[in-house]
């Protein structure tokens, strides 16, 4: 019974009816008037081991029940089952209304029994006297053994007694007669029409051995059943066979086991065609949504309509409705040898001619269909709509692509339109002018590295793609950097940035589908990004005096130099930025510097890409002092108003601390240091001269001991 079984639990008020089985013997309640018990909302345990449906016939409700454990079941044949049943009175179980509705527990027939009530052709009840009164395999060789059981025995005799359990439930399903003699069907007629009665089923095993549940359902016998109908049925013809399929969930809902019937004279009349009922098993844990139902017969003859129909097999042994009547007709499927060896030349322009051979000409062939596709695997256009005679095996094709893939199938078709393909044949199209050179060609680099590249398309219809070219350098060989056809106008390809070359050459060639080439594209110079520093500067040679430092180096060799920047540093100090010069300069002169100082000096070269290079390894020099100082200029002397004095006066535009030394000569003597006088001054007043001529002389004194040169003479006479 299995998944065709619907399962209805009593509620928890039967747990009463529970007990009063307790000692295998039907109690009377105590209570002499009725006793109502509300039922639970939710009582179903995890399992039970003995499961009850009912129906009602109107003038009769039919129980059958299964127990769900094989060792139940066993045990259950010996001792049988009770039959209870309880008025239901708005939803509540009047207990007070127990009737057992049996004399004697229920019980498998005797072996006799089987014997006089069945039928000799009835093998389904042979089997299931078989299944309750032979002798198993594990028994026989205990006997013959004489000793007690071992393990592998009391396996084998566990695995026996589970099939035989599937096998009788399964029995018990066709059939209502063998349902009845495996004590596992119970019709009730005593009951009041219109009245609603729980009923219960228990087995009365000892419960040391095992325990068995009290199976109950409820039944309204006001509301008659109702015949159910087939589920929706799939009919698929074949060459001489048919094939129905349902639904397994919704078929099994309802039945477990069909009848099927067919009619050869439009539907008048019908005739069985199996003699026991139709199953198809499956594990339950295996049954899906999509599970399907399949059955498949033989038809006499092809070409004829026949009619079919369906009805299912209840639980309880009724045949449900029959499926509306299902037209099927049968046809010839198979297909007639495909031609072979299939050839296809090119003649000339659109033309293209193709031959076969065809080893067995069937009776039935009835032509062939030519077929053309753009691939190998289709889909074929015909390129006829009707066949070709039977003893043509040749065609031409006047409309090929001549710039495209051009693949053609011959068909032989029977007269019932099944068809044998031949394998594809492909043509060459003959075809030497190649595509014109790509146009358009532009792209770019990115900061990563990757280049993209597009060019405007090709105008030729049997254009099969490009291939891309690319060089460090026009005078370079070009390899091919796509590693098969682009079919697209756009490529991406990587480069390296850490190089010194600068710049990457790009070229694209077309090619059709016969493989020939176009002429290289115009070639497209794409700058790198610059990754890669330039190289330093180096000194080469350098000059110092006590005003300046002439400084000489070897530029950068990097070809992307933009500036070169000069750095000086005063010992103690931070380096600051001397001069900006350009990418070539190889010299400077630094004026700004001081006597008796060290500096440092740094170059450091500057790219189009804003990268810098390391500094140069620094230059240290030191400004020496000669001692020389800037002279006096502008020395005059004159007399005074009186004659007396002379006044002498020069320039000196220097800063500084300094002072100044006046020397003076009187008539031609040699000269003499004659005063010190403050850097402020400018002018001296000698004053009291006798007659005679007087010469002056100046220079600057520094307190480092530097000095400028003497100055030249100036004379003044002094008359009497």
């Amino acid at each position: 019974m299995r998944t065709f079984i619907i399962l209805l639990v009593l509620f928890a008020a039967l747990s009463p009816v529970l007990a009063q089985t307790k000692n295998n013997t039907p109690q009377t309640p105590k209570r002499n008037g009725p006793t109502y018990v509300k039922a639970p909302k939710d009582s179903v345990p995890p399992f039970h081991n003995l499961q009850v449906i009912a129906r009602s016939y109107g003038d009769s409700v039919v129980l059958r029940w299964a127990p769900g454990l094989a060792t139940l079941w066993y045990f259950a044949n010996k001792s049988g089952y009770v039959v209870t049943r309880y008025e239901v009175d708005q939803k509540k179980i009047d207990l007070s209304t127990k009737k057992v509705l049996q004399a004697t527990p229920i019980k498998p027939w005797s072996l006799e029994e089987w014997k006089r009530r069945a039928q000799r052709s009835d093998t389904l009840a042979a089997a299931a006297a078989q299944l309750l009164y032979s002798k198993s395999k594990a028994e026989e060789t205990k006997k013959k053994k004489n000793t007690g059981t071992s393990l592998n025995e009391s396996l084998n005799r566990k695995y026996e007694l589970e099939n035989e359990h599937s096998m009788a439930l399964f029995l018990a399903d066709q059939s209502a007669f063998i349902a009845m003699g495996l004590g596992l069907r119970f019709t009730d007629k005593d009951f009041s029409k219109g009245k609603r009665y729980v009923y219960t089923v228990h087995a009365l095993t000892t419960p040391t051995l095992i325990k068995s549940d009290t199976g109950g359902v409820m039944i309204n016998t006001a509301e008659a059943f109702s015949t159910p109908e087939m589920p929706h049925i799939a009919v698929e013809a074949r060459d001489r066979v048919v094939k129905f399929s349902w639904s397994r969930l919704m078929g099994s809902a309802y039945f477990t086991g069909y009848y099927y019937e067919r009619s050869e004279d439009g539907g008048n009349t019908f005739k069985r065609l199996n003699k026991k009922p139709y199953t198809q098993l499956t594990k339950e844990n295996e049954v899906t949504q999509a599970s399907l139902i399949t059955l498949t017969d033989s038809l006499p003859q092809n070409y004829r309509l026949y009619q079919y129909r369906i009805a299912g097999i209840t639980p309880f042994g009724d045949a449900g409705k029959f499926s509306p009547n299902l037209r099927v007709m049968g046809r010839d499927k198979r297909p007639p040898q495909a031609p072979e060896q299939i050839a296809a030349t090119h003649s000339k322009g659109k033309q293209v001619l193709l031959t076969w051979k065809k080893r067995i000409k069937e009776p039935d062939l009835a032509g062939y269909l030519v077929g053309r596709s753009t691939a190998a695997t289709g889909p074929f256009i015909p390129l006829i709509t009707k066949p070709l005679l039977t003893q043509t095996l040749q065609f031409t094709d006047t409309t090929a692509d001549v710039y495209g893939m051009n693949y053609y199938v011959v068909s032989a078709i029977d007269t019932a339109g099944n068809a044998g393909v031949s394998i594809p044949a492909y043509v060459i199209m003959k075809d030497s002018i190649p595509p014109a050179k790509p146009l358009g060609l532009m792209g770019k680099i990115d900061t990563t590295g990757l280049v993209h590249l597009h060019w405007k398309p090709g105008k030729e219809r049997d254009l099969m793609g490009y291939l891309v070219y690319a060089a460090n350098d026009l005078s370079h060989t070009f390899t091919v950097v796509s590693k098969d056809f682009v079919a697209d106008t756009t490529f991406t390809d990587s480069v390296t940035l850490r190089t010194l070359t600068k710049k990457i050459f790009y070229k694209v060639v077309a090619f059709d589908k016969n493989r020939n080439p176009s002429l290289y594209s115009d070639p497209l110079a794409l700058k790198r990004p610059d990754k890669v520093a330039p190289v330093s500067p180096v000194f080469t040679s350098f000059n110092v005096s006590d005003t300046s430092v002439v400084l000489l180096w070897a530029a950068s060799t990097s070809t992307d130099v933009l500036t070169q920047e000069l750095y000086q540093r005063e010992k103690g100090k931070e380096w600051v930025l001397l001069a900006k010069l350009d990418a070539r300069a190889s010299s400077y002169v630094d004026r700004k510097v001081k006597k008796q100082s060290w500096y440092e000096y740094t170059l450091q070269a500057v790219d189009d890409a804003g990268l810098r290079s390391e500094r140069s390894f620094p230059l240290n020099v030191r400004v020496y002092d000669t001692g020389n100082r800037p002279d006096v200029q502008g020395l005059t002397a004159t007399k005074s108003k009186d004659g007396k004095s002379a006044v002498v006066s020069w320039k000196y535009a220097e800063k500084g601390n300094y002072h100044f030394i006046l020397f003076r000569s009187v008539n031609g003597k040699d000269k003499m240091t004659y005063k010190n006088l403050p850097g402020s001054n400018r002018t001296f007043t000698d004053p009291g001269l006798k007659g005679g001529s007087y010469e002056y002389f100046v220079k600057a004194v520094y307190p480092d001991g530097g000095e400028s040169f003497l100055s030249k003479a100036v004379k003044v006479v002094i008359s009497d």
